[in-house]
């Protein structure tokens, strides 16, 4: 059976041209107009575009740019990674946000949230509680169970603060990023803590970091000056910031019956 032409290797057999100091890689071209090609005496480039990155042939019979499946093979492989720089939060920051969860936790069964500020002039991470909505669900014995939280970036923030993260509960569940954090945190770059079994001293702490939709498993001390014991004075006005939307939910159909607030 005679052998098949490979027109693909034919754009690969190129001779490799030499500098005096280094071979030189695969050529690697920037996409910066709708109209760019590559150099007519090039076989074989690869083409960085707004969308990824592309290996180009220019063979006698056709021309082709698809979708590289790596980078060129003269190059270095790299590995995604994060090393936080986030400002270390106080004992007694977590110790107050944990504590606001419990006192929510017994008021409502429901889920909280506070933000994460780093003061520039004052050089402190400070607490910030946003007006939240949480749902519950409620069946009708009365038992509750915690369905999620919804808050708005606050707008009238000392012009110094940069919010770098935020923390929330899980109430009585596990510390973990569930399918909702996630969609929530996708596009939230910085620090997330989810505070979970709250009824335990110390609760669980799950922390992780996101940036451009990649998320990073962090150590609690890596961001954390420590944690003791949840503070028991709550503030009144951290108390406000939380309203409550009851969904009702019938044992034979599953649906909303109706919601409170």
């Amino acid at each position: 059976m005679s052998k098949k032409p490979d027109l693909q290797a034919e754009t690969e057999a190129r001779p490799q041209r030499r500098s005096p100091r280094r071979a030189l890689v695969s050529p690697v071209l920037l996409k910066t107009t709708e109209k760019s090609v590559g150099p007519p005496d090039e076989r074989l480039f690869y083409l960085v575009a707004r969308d990824g990155l592309y290996l180009c042939r220019q063979h006698e019979f056709f021309r082709s740019c698809v979708r590289a499946n790596s980078g060129p093979s003269e190059l270095a492989p790299q590995e995604p990674y994060f090393e936080p720089r986030f400002p270390q939060i106080p004992r007694d920051a977590i110790e107050r946000a944990v504590g606001f969860f419990s006192r929510i936790a017994d008021l409502h069964r429901s889920e909280a949230a506070v933000l994460l500020a780093w003061s520039r002039s004052e050089r402190r991470v400070e607490i910030v509680v946003p007006h939240q909505t949480a749902t519950v669900s409620e069946s009708a014995s009365g038992y509750r169970y915690p369905i999620g939280v919804h808050y708005d970036p606050p707008t009238d923030l000392p012009e110094d603060w940069v919010v770098f993260g935020d923390v929330h509960s899980h109430v009585d569940y596990a510390a973990y990023a569930s399918h909702t954090d996630v969609q929530d945190e996708l596009h939230s770059a910085g620090l997330h803590i989810v505070v979970g079994r709250i009824q335990s001293e110390p609760p669980e702490l799950h922390v992780e970091a996101v940036v451009d939709e990649k998320r990073f498993v962090l150590q609690p001390e890596q961001v954390l000056e420590g944690y003791r014991a949840r503070r028991a004075e709550v503030p009144d006005d951290w108390i406000d910031q939380v309203e409550v939307k009851i969904e009702r939910y019938s044992y034979t159909t599953y649906r909303p019956l109706d919601s409170a607030h």
